[in-house]
């Protein structure tokens, strides 16, 4: 099973190497979780906001969201500044921040997010945290901290259970629902 990174990897390779567009990699996931025995239900889209500076993690993102039909990728922005600036226009209902970007610190940036768009969830994508990160982002008001390292599966449903309102943090935080 690839990580979220493995796949970003394997995408932009594969359009590197091709002369013409590649389409991206078919990788369906269900909009349930795999250790959920009922049948699927049609689950409302959630609208994501993607605040990431790197293009190639971009990239390999945005072929990722592409491949599931439970999450639209609403808007996109690579500083604090112009993430402030998207959300207002877009209203999503999770945004999925980078913590390291070339303005500042993503973390900060959650008050700010939630001023202009209280109804969305702010959920911190880092490749590095440890337990006083977790306990910023939990202190500043954001849903959960993922870890870059993890399962694109896992990206996938935390952004889903994020949306509805659950909270998940991968380092341990007292209080707090952990990792998987």
């Amino acid at each position: 099973m690839d990580t979220a990174l493995d796949f970003c990897l394997r995408v932009v390779d594969d359009r590197l190497r091709c002369r013409a567009p590649v389409q991206p990699e078919v990788m369906r996931v269900p909009a349930f979780s795999s250790d959920d025995s009922a049948e699927a239900e049609d689950v409302a889209t959630v609208r994501l906001m993607l605040v990431e500076d790197h293009s190639m993690v971009t990239m390999a993102l945005v072929s990722a969201f592409e491949s599931v039909d439970d999450i639209e990728l609403a808007g996109q922005a690579t500083s604090i500044g112009e993430a402030v600036e998207v959300i207002e226009g877009i209203r999503p209902g999770v945004v999925l921040l980078d913590r390291r970007l070339p303005d500042g610190d993503g973390i900060d940036a959650i008050a700010e997010l939630h001023r202009v768009s209280p109804e969305s969830k702010v959920l911190v994508f880092t490749g590095v945290a440890d337990r006083e990160v977790a306990e910023r982002v939990a202190e500043a008001g954001g849903a959960g901290l993922l870890l870059k390292a993890g399962r694109l599966e896992d990206l996938l449903d935390t952004i889903r259970r994020v949306a509805a309102g659950e909270v998940f943090f991968d380092v341990e935080v007292p209080g707090r629902p952990t990792g998987r």
